[in-house]
């Protein structure tokens, strides 16, 4: 029995289905739920649960990642605790909780292993020293139980997935020039393999945000696109007791008229024999107690 989470940055729900969710091409979400996802839609089924929940942690302003991430790998409302949302990165007052309340932490208290699978750049933790790259939630949190972050080594062994999926991106911007890129359906096919290696896979794709800010020239249609096979290899992969949690931080991707976040509820999708755990999750800050119903 094992539990991967792909969590989705940037990826909110409005009351009926729109655009880009009505011109993309997605089967496997279609196949799942029987319509395109919004923020109305609410399934719960014995091996299949999905409902819109809240990103906004009943703060003032525009959902951000810093505090969204936060929420999500610790389990404590971090956008309340600090009072405001907090952009891209944990915020520095916040970093003793998340070393505190790590998510990775309470599943090695429960018996269980946790996987990273996302690709991170070389020799990360020096860069992070260095004050060359910023530490994100999810690492914080892994760094309280040494648990290894993958970097170009394992991803061309076809053991961790990049954060736009395929590779394509970061290859288009220098971080893996001259390197091969991946499908999506690889992608997908790489995370759900690595349900055998731990109890808890842990995935992040920060493509959509990147996308919604137009910092990445793509449409929101094939990001979705990506997002929607590897979905579906993950599935491929998965055996009966297995789980799988799809969830975002908040809102972007779907407003297609502008390029900031939104306070949009964000999709939350549960897979598996306990998918019904999920009922009692209202916001993002109950992923993590979830994912640890799920493990037990």
């Amino acid at each position: 029995m094992s539990v991967i989470v792909c969590f989705i940055d940037g990826v909110g729900l409005l009351p009926h289905a729109a655009a880009p969710w009505t011109t993309a091409h997605l089967p496997t979400l279609i196949n799942l739920l029987g319509q395109l996802p919004h923020s109305n839609l609410q399934i719960d089924q014995p091996n299949l649960y999905f409902r819109a929940i809240d990103a906004t942690l009943g703060v003032e302003g525009l959902p951000q990642s810093g505090t969204g991430h936060t929420s999500l790998w610790t389990g404590v409302n971090a956008s309340a605790l600090l009072g405001r949302h907090y952009p891209a990165y944990p915020a520095p007052s916040q970093r003793p909780m998340i070393a505190e309340q790590s998510l990775f932490a309470k599943v090695q208290q429960l018996g269980c292993t946790s996987l990273i699978a996302t690709v991170h750049r070389d020799h990360y933790w020096d860069l992070v020293v260095k004050r060359e790259q910023r530490a994100t939630a999810a690492a914080l949190a892994a760094q309280v139980v040494d648990l290894a972050l993958p970097a170009t080594p394992e991803w061309l062994a076809g053991q961790a997935v990049t954060w736009d999926i395929t590779g394509y991106y970061l290859q288009q911007w220098g971080a893996l020039a001259g390197l091969p890129t991946i499908t999506a359906h690889e992608a997908g096919l790489r995370l759900g393999r690595a349900l055998r290696l731990a109890d808890l896979v842990h995935y992040e794709c920060y493509l959509p945000d990147f996308v919604g800010h137009r910092r990445i020239v793509e449409t929101p249609e094939h990001t979705l696109e990506l997002i929607d096979s590897m979905l579906g290899a993950i599935i491929s992969q998965m055996q009966p007791s297995d789980s799988l949690i799809l969830v975002s931080d908040h809102g972007n991707l779907e407003m297609i008229d502008h390029t900031s976040h939104s306070r949009n509820p964000v999709p939350l999708l549960v897979i598996g024999a306990k998918a019904q755990a999920a009922a009692k999750v209202e916001d993002i800050s109950q992923i993590t107690p979830l994912i640890l119903d799920l493990l037990i």
